[in-house]
Order: C-alpha cells, then structure tokens, then sequence
C-alpha cells in the first residue's frame, strides 16, 4: 500500500507541476492518480469512477466530436452495466453461502 500511496502522491504532484507546461498531460496524470486512489477501495467503486470519468468525459467531448462523445457515453454505459451484473452475482454468491453457512449451523 505505501508503494501505491507514493505514486498516487507523485501523479498529483507531477499534475500539479504540469498544468503551467501542458494542461492535457496534467489532466491525465490526475485521472490516473485518482484512479490509483480508488484501487484500495476495490473493484465496485473503482468501476464506479471509470463510469463517472468515461460519462464526463462523452459529455465534454460531445462539444468537440459527437462521434467519439456518443462512443465514450455508450463505453460508460456498458462499463456501469457490468457493474451491476457484478453486484448482481456477488449478492447471489453470498447470500447461497449464507444460506449454506446457516444450514450446517444449526445441524
């Protein structure tokens, strides 16, 4: 984890640093070091925030190209749908485990 925390602090501060030479090398190293601070959290919440930055970033772009925007909010659409296909199979996972855990409990 600390080596995790040591690039996510240089991404930002190497973010920081490079708004004043180029602001769109300094916007993708701050998406990649907010996608390194998610990593802890797992994968739920990390697909959460690939959907959130793909949304933003079709919607941004619809202004520049719609071709690309529509692809990009269509890629975060699939990516939040098999998000819920996770959280769907996880639930059932579990909840077949509980059940399983519970039975040999009580015998």
């Amino acid at each position: 984890m600390k080596i995790l925390d040591l690039i996510k602090s240089l991404l930002f501060v190497l973010a920081i640093i490079f708004i004043f030479f180029n602001w769109k090398i300094s916007i993708v190293l701050f998406l990649t070091a907010s996608i390194f601070h998610i990593i802890p959290a797992g994968p739920n919440p990390l697909l959460s925030v690939i959907t959130g930055f793909l949304m933003i970033g079709g919607i941004i772009y619809l202004f520049v190209d719609w071709k690309i925007g529509i692809a990009l909010i269509i890629g975060s659409l699939l990516v939040a749908k098999f998000r819920l296909w996770g959280n769907k199979i996880n639930h059932e996972y579990y909840n077949e485990k509980n059940k399983n855990y519970s039975k040999t409990k009580t015998d």
